[in-house]
């Protein structure tokens, strides 16, 4: 959930705006982000909002915060047509022009002159920020590698970070992700030959691809191992789809024609010319790649010699639905090929420690804040400018709400804000609040009784039968579900007598006293606290 603000003079810069994506104890909910709610509103809204890149954990909360907090956004083309279309499909894409921003170029903002400094990534037009206030800079690098040997985009120009290096840093914010792993990260450009020798292993079989949909260096990959061996290529996933037509539309790359094909034609040609491209890497339980492991996807079907291809990693927390997703590609017939037969069938988009070590030998800030990933990843980019010779360099460690004041005297961290989080609902797509969700988890951890009942407004009596609604209980200790539904229907005229004796006849009364009644009596019965709620509608 990458979010960091800039403040000069009471105005907020917004330096993306992401989300991340939740465990599965958030039932139903699409992904959460940072609620700045309190804070933003000390300074009135956001000034302005500067997008580094295109990735969701950078871009996906833009929609929700435009919504509250307008504001012009600056972004590089790619991750440009990325929010255009995010704000089209909510409908506000006329309401918040994105103003394109070319690498190399600057955006000269009331307070701060901000140039977009390129940088390699696993999606186009990734960009550092070189922050100009005065003669006080800050960079702030996003996600960043160098790759020298890229599929499309230019290598990374030492000799550029070298010059803003002498014009002087006084704070640099870099990029954790891989600050533990040594050495320098594999090039994307290293990703093509071992995709050939997967292609190759699947003999009569079908091929199927699985890749993160954002890395479109990595689809042009797949596409040329398509080419070279070929294999025709059929693309199941809306991300793929997407990717591959913010490219055409950029002008930067067109597939051969005939390249790509549809399922209509996939399912009356022969097996060993098809390589099938899929979303779902991670697992995600109605992706592409996860309904051909069950037999559910209506255009194409796993058979006995396929090979199915993991150009990803596995990112922490999904190593158990990756396995049980193999395991089930496995029982189909497939086989799989992964980092395991090949570690260059897939490369990290982060630079590994080297190249934080050259980043900040390039740059040389006199003082230095890891930002990007666990506590345990910036500790150890804590140390980068020590083992880079920079020993005069200062570092500091970080945390979520950390108020940092920065000017030419030093860095002081001064104050530490509390962060909720706000929830995107996964069918309507709009924000939840924090106590929908709990009690939307409560009734599925818990269960939920339902007790609906009319009353006799003058003779303060009940009426006929209450209807009672039970969800997720059982009856307990094995009995008939009637005789636990006529607990519970003691229970509410328990309560309602007990509002009548006491006088507390007033409509919300009457059904808290009831409530009470059920949820002591569900307590006795389950040592636990279902969800209750009770209606009793005056007559």
């Amino acid at each position: 959930m990458n979010m960091t603000g800039y403040i000069c003079d009471d105005r907020l810069y917004l330096v993306d705006a992401g989300v991340s994506f939740p465990d599965p104890s958030k039932l139903g909910v699409e992904s959460l982000f940072p609620d700045m709610a309190p804070w933003i509103e000390q300074f009135g809204g956001v000034y302005a909002y500067i997008m580094t890149h295109g990735h969701e954990d950078h871009i996906g909360a833009l929609p929700f915060m435009l919504d509250r907090w307008p504001g012009p956004v600056y972004t590089t083309p790619w991750t440009a047509k990325l929010i255009a279309n995010k704000l089209s499909r909510k409908g506000i894409a006329t309401k918040y022009p994105v103003h394109v921003v070319l690498p190399g170029d600057r955006v000269e903002c009331e307070d701060f002159s901000i140039e977009f400094v390129p940088f390699n990534h696993s999606i186009p037009d990734a960009c550092g920020l070189m922050i100009r206030q005065g003669s006080f800079n800050i960079f702030h690098t996003g996600d960043f590698k160098f790759d020298f040997t890229p599929v499309i985009e230019k290598p990374v120009n030492i000799k550029y970070l070298e010059g803003l290096g002498k014009e002087g840093v006084h704070l640099l914010l870099a990029d954790s992700t891989n600050s533990h792993v040594k050495g320098y990260s594999p090039s994307e450009g290293l990703v093509l030959e071992p995709m050939k020798s997967a292609f190759a292993e699947a003999g009569k079989g079908a091929v199927v691809v699985t890749t993160f949909s954002s890395n479109f260096f990595r689809l042009k990959t797949i596409l040329d191992a398509c080419e070279a061996s070929g294999r025709k290529a059929l693309i199941l996933g809306a991300g793929l789809d997407n990717c591959l037509k913010v490219a055409g539309e950029l002008g930067m790359f067109q597939p051969p024609s005939g390249l790509i094909i549809n399922s209509s034609q996939a399912s009356t040609m022969d097996r060993s010319g098809l390589c099938v491209i899929a979303t779902g890497s991670q697992g995600e339980w109605r992706s592409a790649i996860m309904r051909m492991a069950n037999g559910e996807h209506k255009q194409f079907s796993i058979c006995p010699g396929d090979l199915v291809v993991f150009s990803s990693r596995t990112i922490p927390g999904n190593e158990r639905v990756i396995q049980y997703m193999m395991s089930l590609l496995e029982r189909r017939g497939a086989r799989i090929f992964s980092g395991r037969n090949d570690p260059l069938i897939h490369v990290s988009g982060h630079g590994y420690r080297e190249e934080l070590k050259d980043l900040v030998k390039a740059l040389r800030p006199k003082h230095f804040i890891p930002v990007h990933g666990t506590f345990s990843h910036l500790t150890s980019n804590s140390k980068v400018p020590a083992e880079a010779g920079l020993k005069e360099s200062r570092s500091y460690i970080i945390e979520n709400g950390d108020v940092i004041d920065v000017d030419p005297a030093g860095i002081v961290i001064s104050d530490r804000i509390n962060i909720n989080h706000l929830f995107v609902d996964s069918e309507s797509m709009e924000l939840l609040p924090y106590d929908v969700l709990r009690e939307r988890l409560r009734v599925g951890e818990l269960g939920l009784v339902v007790v609906t009942a009319a009353f006799d407004r003058a003779e303060m009596s009940l009426l006929g039968t209450p209807q009672v609604s039970v969800q997720g209980l059982v009856a307990p200790k094995g009995a008939p579900f009637e005789e636990f539904e006529r607990a519970i229907l003691a229970a509410t005229k328990k309560g309602f007598k007990h509002a009548v004796s006491s006088r507390d006849t007033k409509q919300d009364a009457l059904e808290e006293h009831a409530r009470i009644e059920i949820r002591r009596y569900l307590f006795q019965a389950f040592r636990k606290k279902p969800v209750v709620i009770c209606s009793l509608i005056p007559v």
